[in-house]
């Protein structure tokens, strides 16, 4: 029995043996790997989708991320076409988030990393507090946008606009900008012991301002119509003043408690209402004695 246990196991090794990474470049090892957990790809690799040459059929290996381009990052995380039109022309140098506390500062984040803040149960959501590009930006303005789990629901966009370039420049700081941020809670979160969400990053150039109308986040981001990411980078109230992104980067933030409603709050919160009907129910029912 062990012997055919380690011959299958062989077996299996030999068959990923025949398997190469997109581009001819080599896995890191042959250990399956699951896009949608959190990455243990070692720097320079992550989880992508490689077809087997002997079974023909697809597995997931940690292969070398350092040829990648914009756009194989933004289709193999299904952002183009599910989502977006087409992939903006750059990728991100790096992200910086705005430290949480004094004893919480982040290192620059590049595309595909992962952010683990398990230990501060209190940090809920990563807002950017620059941004490094790989060319200079012209004078003009830049949008910074961020949609938090864009690929399902609820998700969050947060909007920094109007951030002035008077000067050619590769950095860009954000905390002067004009902020709105929208969170949808139209569906619950299974509660989990931690949460991992997808940080989606685009930047926009426009050579004046942008105006949003409107006197809520929801109709100033998504407008009256809108309901999901989709719509809104195609038929929003804001994508109707942006082109195509010049740049922008994918990376994961997994953290202790998370910004959504959960379906523990919704339980809760169905709790509290019954224990105040019933409540009131006795109390009108002892006034009336």
């Amino acid at each position: 029995m062990i012997i055919f246990v380690l011959l299958l196991a062989l077996k299996a090794e030999c068959s990923l043996a025949q398997t190469m990474c997109p581009g001819n470049t080599i896995p890191f090892d042959y250990q399956v790997c699951a896009p949608e957990s959190r990455s243990e790809c070692p720097a320079g690799f992550t989880c992508r989708s490689v077809n087997n040459n002997i079974t023909g059929s697809a597995v997931y290996l940690c292969c070398e991320s350092g040829q990648m381009t914009v756009g194989d990052w933004f289709s193999e995380k299904s952002f183009v076409p599910s989502i977006l039109s087409q992939a903006p022309y750059t990728l991100l140098r790096t992200v910086n988030l705005t430290p949480a506390s004094s004893l919480l500062n982040f290192p620059p984040i590049h595309v595909g990393d992962e952010v683990v803040v398990l230990s501060f149960p209190s940090f809920l959501t990563g807002t950017i507090e620059s941004i490094s590009l790989s060319a200079q930006a012209n004078p003009g303005y830049l949008h910074i946008v961020t949609v938090i789990d864009p690929l399902f629901k609820p998700f969050a966009v947060l909007l920094n606009y109007n951030v002035i370039i008077g000067q050619p420049s590769q950095t860009v700081n954000l905390t002067s900008s004009s902020f709105v941020a929208y969170l949808d809670n139209s569906t619950s979160m299974p509660k989990q012991n931690s949460y991992r969400s997808e940080y989606l990053v685009l930047v926009y150039y426009s050579a004046s301002q942008i105006i949003l109308n409107g006197s809520t986040p929801k109709d100033k981001i998504l407008g009256s119509s809108c309901s999901d990411t989709k719509c809104l980078f195609t038929n929003s109230a804001l994508s109707s003043k942006l082109s195509q992104p010049m740049a922008g980067t994918v990376f994961y933030i997994t953290t202790k408690n998370t910004v959504f409603t959960t379906s523990e709050d919704v339980a809760h919160s169905s709790a509290t209402s019954h224990l105040l009907i019933t409540s009131f129910i006795f109390i009108v029912s002892a006034n009336l004695l």
